[in-house]
Protein backbone atom coordinates (compact mmCIF):
# COMPACT_ATOMS: atom_id res chain seq x y z
CA UNK A 1 0.00 0.00 0.00
CA UNK A 2 2.76 2.16 0.59
CA UNK A 3 4.01 2.06 -2.64
CA UNK A 4 1.04 2.80 -4.13
CA UNK A 5 0.98 5.81 -2.61
CA UNK A 6 4.79 6.53 -3.53
CA UNK A 7 3.73 5.82 -6.99
CA UNK A 8 0.64 7.68 -7.15
CA UNK A 9 2.49 10.97 -5.38
CA UNK A 10 5.25 10.33 -8.01
CA UNK A 11 2.81 10.42 -10.97
CA UNK A 12 0.78 13.45 -9.81
CA UNK A 13 4.27 15.37 -9.16
CA UNK A 14 4.86 14.37 -13.03
CA UNK A 15 1.78 15.45 -14.30
CA UNK A 16 2.11 18.70 -12.36
CA UNK A 17 5.55 19.41 -13.67
CA UNK A 18 4.35 18.84 -17.45
CA UNK A 19 1.60 21.16 -16.66
CA UNK A 20 3.20 23.82 -15.61
CA UNK A 21 6.01 23.19 -18.16
CA UNK A 22 3.22 23.75 -21.19
CA UNK A 23 1.24 26.60 -19.42
CA UNK A 24 1.69 29.95 -21.51
CA UNK A 25 2.58 32.50 -18.98
CA UNK A 26 1.34 36.06 -19.06
CA UNK A 27 5.03 37.12 -19.29
CA UNK A 28 5.35 35.71 -22.48
CA UNK A 29 4.24 38.97 -24.61
CA UNK A 30 6.58 41.12 -23.29
CA UNK A 31 8.61 44.20 -24.85
CA UNK A 32 11.61 42.18 -25.89
CA UNK A 33 8.99 40.10 -27.78
CA UNK A 34 7.16 42.50 -29.47
CA UNK A 35 10.76 43.72 -30.18
CA UNK A 36 11.90 41.51 -32.81
CA UNK A 37 8.31 40.42 -33.71
CA UNK A 38 7.64 40.93 -37.38
CA UNK A 39 4.04 42.20 -36.11
CA UNK A 40 5.68 44.71 -33.45
CA UNK A 41 9.02 46.53 -34.22
CA UNK A 42 10.95 44.30 -36.81
CA UNK A 43 14.03 44.85 -35.08
CA UNK A 44 15.64 40.62 -35.61
CA UNK A 45 18.76 41.60 -33.72
CA UNK A 46 16.80 42.63 -30.68
CA UNK A 47 18.67 45.35 -29.43
CA UNK A 48 16.77 48.45 -28.05
CA UNK A 49 17.21 51.33 -25.84
CA UNK A 50 14.52 52.49 -23.68
CA UNK A 51 13.95 56.27 -24.48
CA UNK A 52 10.85 56.80 -22.71
CA UNK A 53 8.05 55.25 -21.34
CA UNK A 54 4.40 56.54 -19.83
CA UNK A 55 2.15 54.68 -17.92
CA UNK A 56 -1.31 53.79 -19.52
CA UNK A 57 -4.66 53.75 -17.11
CA UNK A 58 -8.27 53.57 -17.38
CA UNK A 59 -10.72 55.19 -14.92
CA UNK A 60 -12.04 52.57 -12.20
CA UNK A 61 -9.82 49.79 -13.72
CA UNK A 62 -6.45 51.25 -13.25
CA UNK A 63 -2.58 50.16 -14.61
CA UNK A 64 -3.57 48.91 -18.28
CA UNK A 65 -0.33 48.55 -19.77
CA UNK A 66 2.85 51.19 -20.62
CA UNK A 67 3.83 52.76 -24.15
CA UNK A 68 7.59 52.85 -24.66
CA UNK A 69 9.53 54.99 -27.51
CA UNK A 70 12.37 52.42 -28.30
CA UNK A 71 15.52 53.51 -29.97
CA UNK A 72 17.91 51.25 -31.96
CA UNK A 73 20.95 52.64 -33.29
CA UNK A 74 21.54 49.73 -36.15
CA UNK A 75 18.74 50.52 -37.62
CA UNK A 76 18.65 53.73 -37.19
CA UNK A 77 15.06 53.64 -36.20
CA UNK A 78 12.74 54.59 -33.29
CA UNK A 79 9.84 52.43 -32.44
CA UNK A 80 6.61 53.11 -30.35
CA UNK A 81 5.22 50.20 -28.10
CA UNK A 82 2.33 49.82 -26.55
CA UNK A 83 2.41 46.62 -24.19
CA UNK A 84 -0.66 45.37 -22.38
CA UNK A 85 -0.18 44.19 -18.85
CA UNK A 86 -3.46 45.20 -17.02
CA UNK A 87 -7.27 43.36 -16.91
CA UNK A 88 -7.78 43.94 -20.50
CA UNK A 89 -4.15 41.92 -21.28
CA UNK A 90 -4.60 38.12 -23.58
CA UNK A 91 -8.52 40.15 -24.25
CA UNK A 92 -8.87 42.03 -28.19
CA UNK A 93 -9.53 45.67 -27.36
CA UNK A 94 -8.83 48.44 -29.16
CA UNK A 95 -4.97 49.17 -28.77
CA UNK A 96 -2.97 52.13 -30.79
CA UNK A 97 0.52 53.29 -30.88
CA UNK A 98 1.46 56.50 -32.40
CA UNK A 99 4.99 57.98 -33.71
CA UNK A 100 4.65 61.69 -34.94
CA UNK A 101 7.69 62.47 -37.00
CA UNK A 102 9.08 66.16 -37.03
CA UNK A 103 10.17 66.47 -41.24
CA UNK A 104 13.21 67.97 -42.18
CA UNK A 105 10.60 70.80 -43.43
CA UNK A 106 8.78 71.56 -40.41
CA UNK A 107 5.93 69.31 -40.76
CA UNK A 108 5.72 66.21 -39.69
CA UNK A 109 4.05 62.58 -41.09
CA UNK A 110 2.48 60.19 -38.40
CA UNK A 111 3.21 56.45 -38.09
CA UNK A 112 0.64 54.11 -36.76
CA UNK A 113 -0.49 50.67 -35.76
CA UNK A 114 -3.77 50.30 -34.32
CA UNK A 115 -6.47 47.27 -33.63
CA UNK A 116 -8.26 45.24 -31.68
CA UNK A 117 -4.91 43.74 -29.87
CA UNK A 118 -4.74 41.43 -27.22
CA UNK A 119 -1.38 41.80 -26.24
CA UNK A 120 0.50 45.15 -28.05
CA UNK A 121 0.14 47.48 -30.60
CA UNK A 122 3.90 49.02 -32.45
CA UNK A 123 5.15 51.03 -35.41
CA UNK A 124 9.08 51.60 -35.84
CA UNK A 125 9.83 54.03 -38.84
CA UNK A 126 14.06 55.08 -40.01
CA UNK A 127 14.32 58.33 -38.02
CA UNK A 128 17.77 58.92 -37.85
CA UNK A 129 18.46 62.91 -37.64
CA UNK A 130 15.18 63.65 -36.55
CA UNK A 131 12.80 64.72 -33.64
CA UNK A 132 9.90 61.91 -32.52
CA UNK A 133 6.81 61.99 -30.33
CA UNK A 134 4.72 59.40 -29.49
CA UNK A 135 1.31 58.49 -27.90
CA UNK A 136 -0.45 54.79 -27.35
CA UNK A 137 -3.84 53.95 -25.85
CA UNK A 138 -5.84 51.24 -24.82
CA UNK A 139 -9.19 50.35 -24.40
CA UNK A 140 -10.35 48.82 -20.79
CA UNK A 141 -12.67 46.27 -20.31
CA UNK A 142 -15.04 48.56 -19.57
CA UNK A 143 -15.05 50.13 -22.94
CA UNK A 144 -13.26 53.31 -21.44
CA UNK A 145 -9.66 54.59 -23.30
CA UNK A 146 -6.60 55.45 -21.23
CA UNK A 147 -4.02 56.83 -23.58
CA UNK A 148 -0.52 58.36 -22.57
CA UNK A 149 2.72 59.05 -24.28
CA UNK A 150 4.48 62.37 -24.78
CA UNK A 151 3.94 65.04 -27.45
CA UNK A 152 6.78 67.11 -27.31
CA UNK A 153 9.42 66.60 -30.32
CA UNK A 154 12.78 65.04 -28.75
CA UNK A 155 15.10 62.68 -28.97
CA UNK A 156 16.25 63.86 -32.36
CA UNK A 157 18.42 60.56 -33.40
Amino acid sequence: MVHALKRSATALAVLLAVVCATASPASAHTLGSAVTSSTGCGWSNGAYTILHSSTISVVEEGRQGTVYLLWNGTYGQNCVVTLKTGPSHGTQTWTWARLYIRTASGGYETRYDEGDYAHYAAKSASTRGVCVAYQGGIEGLNGQDGYAGRTEYGNCG
